[in-house]
């Protein structure tokens, strides 16, 4: 007789946000732990012990509260290199903010400084042990590094994590292993199909040149790791006319340094030695003044430079604002696309210029969620991370003849 495996879902259940699912075997180990940043303040999942954490990438909805492990010593962490620097400067950075927006952090940089000293790197592919069950990261080509997790303990858990089923300028589409019985599956976009890849970008390119013809500005909000790298690889051309600002310069000089996770290495090294990298803070009229495309974080407008580069550019009608992504509710960026009016809990101001929204996802969509379960050939189906995981489920029952799952948070399943 085996041991008995459980999955407890902490969070993403029925919803984007603080990722968190706890495999339970003769070990425990955490399948990321994220927080949930918007709306304000942001949500943890719940504390459990665990014996180890798998973390597959570096975006703070899947490890922004893992420090909150570590109050009581240290546990391995395991991810790829690049996750691991890149998850320091964000959860660094995310510690930073919310002692400034006063929504503290439950934890320090003491529990931080144990998670960098605990983490233990490992390549795509490269089998580890955790207790009885094995262990290895599968290219996800979400972000730079990302990582989704397949275990091996007598049955095979394939954790997709944030997923992307198609190549983009910067990365590589996901690698898949061949057959599993449970597949955890991410459900970002699990109600839709993505608009065709290569009209939105022309459209992008064409707004954006629109606004250099008539000597304004075209300013970006982007995701600092992975968007804001991909959208001046789709604007390669206009390269010497771009200044990357905020956290994503730290980003984009780090990716750099770890450049064998990319698609073409040399074309973005040669993109990125073309742009401008604002290191001075506070130059938002200068920058302006020499470079008409500016892409900085934050992607939904929640604070960074990129506000200040929207305080410049507000009143003037010819100027662009130009969102690469997702906007969540209740975000700023959400609500001055609704409204005309960007307000967070300092100001409020009213903005003239054009405002446009491509969504350039690095996510997959409905199809490239059945095309996993096609090539996976899984049992059952888990379906997280997306507010149509319930109807998703159904489909996939409907259509593949086989269990699916939408568990709430706070839900056991036994695998």
């Amino acid at each position: 007789m085996g041991l008995d495996m459980k999955l407890k879902i902490l969070g993403s259940g029925r919803e984007v946000g603080k990722s968190s699912i706890l495999f339970q075997h003769d070990k425990r180990v955490m399948l990321d732990f994220g927080v949930k940043v918007d709306p304000s303040p942001p949500a943890y999942p719940p504390y459990e012990k665990v014996d180890a954490v798998v973390l597959s990438h570096s975006h703070l909805d899947h490890c922004g509260a893992i420090p909150l492990l570590f109050k009581k010593g240290k546990i391995p962490v395991y991810m790829t290199d690049l996750t691991m620097e890149l998850s320091a400067m964000i959860m660094r950075d995310s510690m930073k903010v919310a002692r400034k927006e006063g929504f503290p952090t439950p934890f320090g940089k003491a529990e931080l400084k144990r998670v960098l000293q605990s983490v233990k790197t490992k390549q795509y592919h490269e089998k580890f042990r955790i207790g009885n069950a094995q262990f290895s990261l599968w290219d996800s080509g979400h972000i730079p590094g990302s990582a989704s997790v397949l275990i091996n303990a007598g049955k095979r858990i394939y954790y997709t994590s944030d997923i992307q089923t198609t190549d983009s300028h910067l990365l590589r589409k996901c690698t898949l292993p061949k057959g599993t019985d449970v597949l955890i599956v991410e459900s970002t976009y699990g109600d839709r199909n993505h608009p065709d890849r290569r009209k939105l970008e022309q459209q992008l390119i064409e707004t954006v040149e629109e606004a250099i013809a008539n000597e304004e500005s075209a300013i970006m909000p982007a995701f600092a790791i992975g968007r804001v790298q991909e959208v001046a690889m789709i604007l390669e051309k206009y390269a010497s006319k771009i200044a990357i600002d905020g956290m994503a310069r730290l980003a984009s000089d780090i990716i750099s340094d770890y450049s064998y996770y990319l698609r073409d290495p040399k074309k973005y090294k040669s993109v990125m030695h073309r742009t401008h990298f604002v290191r001075k803070p506070g130059k938002y009229k200068e920058t302006l003044d020499k470079f008409p495309i500016v892409i900085s974080s934050a992607g939904m407008l929640g604070g960074g430079p990129i506000v200040s580069y929207l305080r410049e550019i507000s009143h003037r009608h010819g100027s662009k604002v130009i969102f690469t992504g997702f906007l969540g509710d209740d975000t700023p960026g959400r609500a001055l696309m609704e409204t005309n009016i960007y307000k967070n809990t300092d100001e409020e101001f009213r903005v003239n210029c054009e405002l446009k929204q491509f969504g350039l996802s690095a996510h997959t969509d409905r199809k490239g969620i059945f095309s996993i379960i096609n090539h996976m050939k899984p049992k059952t189906v888990i379906c997280l991370h997306g507010e149509h995981c319930e109807h998703l489920a159904k489909d996939i029952e409907e259509h593949f003849k086989i269990q699916a799952f939408a568990p709430r948070n706070g839900e056991e399943i036994r695998v």
